[in-house]
C-alpha cells in the first residue's frame, strides 16, 4: 500500500474512533472483553506492559494498578480523541507508571526486547499485514514475554458474514473478520509469527436482533473496511451492489425468526510467548 492509501486508511480509523471517543466508556463489552485478557494474562509486580490500541485505557489502568510503582505500562493508539480521554483520567488518577502515546501498532519505535507483557483488545481487525505485525510485536516482548490478543472468527456479527457471503458471488472480496475466522486460522497466525505456548479460548455468545436491524447494516461505499483500502464497494457499478444489497437482504429474511435475526457474537481470546 502506497503512503497515499495508507494515511487515508489511518485516517478511516481516526475519525472513527475520535467520534467514539467521548462514549466509549460506556460499552461494558468493551470494558469487559478487555479485562478478560489481562484477567487470563495478568502481568507480575515490576513488569513492562503494552496496551496496544488502548482507546480510553481500560487495559492500561487496571495493568498499572497490577504492575505497581516499579512496573511500568504505555498505551498506545492511533486515535487523538481516545488518547485525550485516557490522558485526563491520568491526570485525575495521580499514576505515575503509566503513559499515552500517539502510535501505529502496525510500525511502533519501541526497542526489542521492551515489554514482558503485551495486549491488543477489540482492535486487532484493523491489521492491514497480520503476521508480520505480530512479528514485529514478538520482536519488542522480552525473552518468555507474552502477547494476548483478542479477536473474532468470521462468524461475528450476522451482517458482515452475510454480506461477505453475497460479494463473493460477486466477485468483491470483503476480508472482515478473514484472518482470524477460526482457532486453526488464529493458531497459525502466531505460529507463522514465531510464537509458542499457545493458549486460544472461545467464548461463545451471541443474541437476537430485529431484521431491520440487520438489513440497516449493509455495507456501503463510504463505510469504514477494517483490513483492507480501499472499501470494497469504491469501484463495484451502482447496479451490483443494487442486486448485492437485495441479495443480502433476501438472506437475512431466510435467517429471520418470531425472536429476530440470531448475530453470533463469538470471541477469541489468544496467548503466546516469545
Amino acid at each position: 500500500m502506497n503512503i497515499e492509501d495508507l494515511q487515508a486508511y489511518h485516517k478511516t480509523i481516526t475519525d472513527t474512533y475520535d467520534e467514539r471517543s467521548t462514549n466509549h466508556d460506556k460499552s461494558e463489552w468493551h470494558r469487559n472483553m478487555a479485562l478478560r485478557l489481562v484477567e487470563d494474562l495478568p502481568p507480575r509486580p515490576g513488569d513492562s506492559v503494552l496496551d496496544i490500541a488502548t482507546g480510553t485505557g481500560t487495559i492500561a489502568f487496571h495493568t498499572a494498578s497490577l504492575v505497581g510503582p516499579n512496573g511500568k505500562v504505555v498505551g498506545i493508539d492511533l486515535s487523538e480523541g481516545m488518547l485525550t480521554q485516557a490522558n485526563a483520567k491520568l491526570s485525575a488518577s495521580g499514576l505515575r507508571n503509566l503513559e499515552f502515546i500517539l502510535a501505529d501498532a502496525e510500525n511502533l519505535k519501541f526497542p526489542p526486547n521492551s515489554f514482558d507483557r503485551m495486549y491488543c483488545a477489540s482492535a486487532f481487525f484493523w491489521i492491514l499485514d497480520p503476521v508480520a505485525t505480530l512479528k514485529h510485536w514478538r520482536d519488542l516482548l522480552k525473552p518468555g514475554g507474552r502477547l494476548g490478543l483478542h479477536a473474532l472468527p468470521d462468524t461475528c456479527c450476522v451482517w458482515v458474514t452475510v454480506a461477505r457471503q453475497v460479494l463473493a458471488n460477486y466477485g468483491i472480496s470483503y476480508v472482515l473478520n478473514e484472518p482470524t475466522g477460526t482457532m486453526d486460522k488464529c493458531r497459525q497466525l502466531l505460529v507463522d509469527s514465531g510464537f509458542k505456548n499457545i493458549d486460544i479460548r472461545e467464548e461463545n455468545v451471541g443474541k437476537f436482533i430485529p431484521l431491520e436491524q440487520a438489513k440497516s447494516a449493509w455495507i456501503k461505499k463510504d463505510d469504514f473496511s477494517p483490513g483492507q483500502h480501499p472499501n470494497p464497494l469504491v469501484n463495484v457499478s451502482p447496479k451490483i451492489v443494487a442486486q448485492a444489497q437485495r441479495d443480502y437482504e433476501a438472506r437475512l429474511d431466510a435467517l429471520n425468526t418470531d425472536q429476530g435475526v440470531w448475530n453470533d457474537l463469538t470471541s477469541y481470546y489468544i496467548y503466546g510467548q516469545k
